[in-house]
């Protein structure tokens, strides 16, 4: 141990003491999980919160571990909200499109009725999967689940459709 790091606090250390301790190890450790310093420091910060407010429940030789699992739930929590955000403005992103010249409106027409136009031609079962996985955003298992099938047929659905368009789309533009 060098002359700059803190000696490990003790059993009866307060948690003030065991946090300070483990703050570089915290930070070390959320830095791997979140690339923003700001993020980090967020997460640091809600680290202190809960510790203030849930920590007397906790065994003095459990505290550091404590402040690890809190550390990554709240990088968790940094990355669900951070994949909302990116979601609202892909939805936005999307609608934005609409504001696009004319000419780029028509052609994005074109090709959406062209593409509904491929999915209508295919056989039924295979149409369900594909409604399914795009319009509903289900889970290939959740599909195998909705139509009573089992999860590699639902799979063989979809590939098999997707296979099918792309020879349609292909034989359209040639």
């Amino acid at each position: 141990m060098s002359g700059f790091e803190d000696p490990k606090p003790g059993e009866n250390a307060s948690w003030q003491e065991v946090f300070e301790y483990s703050l570089p190890g915290l930070r070390a450790f959320l830095r791997h999980r979140l690339r923003q310093p700001s993020d980090i420091d967020d997460c640091l910060q809600a680290v202190s919160v809960k510790m203030m407010e849930k920590g007397e429940n906790v065994a003095p030789a459990a505290r550091r571990a404590w402040l690890f699992r809190v550390a990554a739930n709240e990088a968790a929590r940094v990355w669900r909200s951070r994949a909302t955000t990116d979601r609202i403005l892909q939805k936005v992103a999307h609608d934005d499109v609409d504001e696009q010249l004319p000419e780029q409106n028509l052609t994005r027409s074109e090709t959406t009725d062209r593409v509904a136009n491929a999915i209508e031609s295919l056989p039924e079962d295979w149409r369900q999967v594909v409604f399914l996985r795009i319009h509903e955003d289900l889970t290939f298992q959740q599909i195998a689940d909705r139509l009573n099938i089992p999860l590699g047929t639902a799979l063989t659905r979809m590939r098999r459709a997707l296979e099918r368009l792309k020879q349609r789309l292909d034989s359209e533009d040639s």
